[in-house]
């Protein structure tokens, strides 16, 4: 027999399945539409509306920014969707004509940086989040446990890179030298712009060497520098299994803090900052969900 809890959290997903399908209708909007508007995938959406995945929260205020509506209309019981129908494309035309014209030239020509800013910054909130560091910040532990908790896909920049090269990057540095690698860094960055979902990004350690990818993640996502002391980073490093600072301590230690001294402005560009010296991972993640303004777990179906 299943508890009342189940049922609770059963006629939650199935209601927030029926609402959303049925304001995707009212709006004579496609799934294609939807997902592009909410940066997510049209499975995850076929899923959710037919109550049958784990959603969360951040994804669902996505979906509700899609369809025009508060998320809470979608979690609540009660309201018709026909209440919730949004102004027809002919009465915003109307709308934004009439404001348009009440503005003198230079108030029009004022605005446009402030409105072209404005987008910018809520494309980038909907692309996703790229965490920036050292090797053994905790971009890798990090990076996929955020996603896990959002229920988002989390993309190694190097990995792809890889994956795209068909070699590893010690080969492709071989082969091709510096110049080779920033290429293909650059190709890889700008591929995750074609994306309609929202990610976790993991960037390499030394793309605040490549202007142009560095660029480009600060431009096109909402970023983090995990920070933590050079004692952390060689602690971390040695305990994923790269004993070579071990044999060369102490220069070793002396390295790394040269390291993070000679990027630490390129990674202050970063929009926020995350000591991760003294925090449990799980802190880290409370963290950034805080400063993010995600939710801290997933609301399950």
């Amino acid at each position: 027999m299943k508890s009342a809890e189940t049922f609770d959290s059963e006629d939650l997903a199935v209601r927030v399945g029926r609402k959303v399908r049925a304001l995707r209708d009212l709006r004579g909007l496609s799934r294609r539409e939807v997902v592009e508007a909410a940066g997510i995938s049209e499975r995850y959406l076929i899923q959710l509306e037919a109550a049958e995945s784990n959603v969360s929260l951040l994804v669902l205020s996505r979906i509700a920014t899609a369809l025009d509506v508060e998320l809470t209309q979608l979690l609540t019981d009660g309201g018709d969707t026909t209440l919730l129908a949004r102004p027809t494309d002919s009465a915003i035309d109307e709308n934004l004509g009439a404001l348009i014209r009440s503005m003198s030239r230079a108030e029009q020509q004022s605005c446009i940086p402030t409105l072209q800013t404005w987008l910018a910054e809520r494309r980038r909130g909907q692309r996703g989040v790229a965490l920036l560091g050292l090797r053994g910040a905790g971009k890798s532990t990090l990076g996929r446990q955020l996603a896990a908790r959002h229920n988002v896909p989390f993309v190694s920049v190097t990995r792809e890179i890889e994956r795209r090269t068909g070699i590893s990057l010690d080969d492709l540095f071989n082969l091709g030298g510096p110049d080779a690698y920033r290429a293909m860094e650059n190709e890889a960055i700008n591929a995750l712009l074609n994306r309609s979902d929202f990610i976790v990004v993991e960037t390499a350690g030394g793309i605040v060497a490549n202007k142009e990818a560095m660029g480009t993640i600060i431009s096109s996502f909402r970023t983090i520098w995990l920070k933590a002391s050079p004692e952390a980073h060689l602690q971390r490093v040695i305990n994923q299994g790269d004993m070579r600072p071990i044999k060369a301590a102490p220069r070793a230690l002396e390295h790394v803090r040269n390291l993070l001294i000679s990027r630490e402005d390129e990674y202050a560009r970063a929009e926020f900052v995350v000591d991760t010296t003294d925090l449990s991972p799980d802190a880290c993640l409370n963290e950034i969900d805080r400063i993010l303004d995600l939710p801290a777990t997933l609301m399950r179906a």
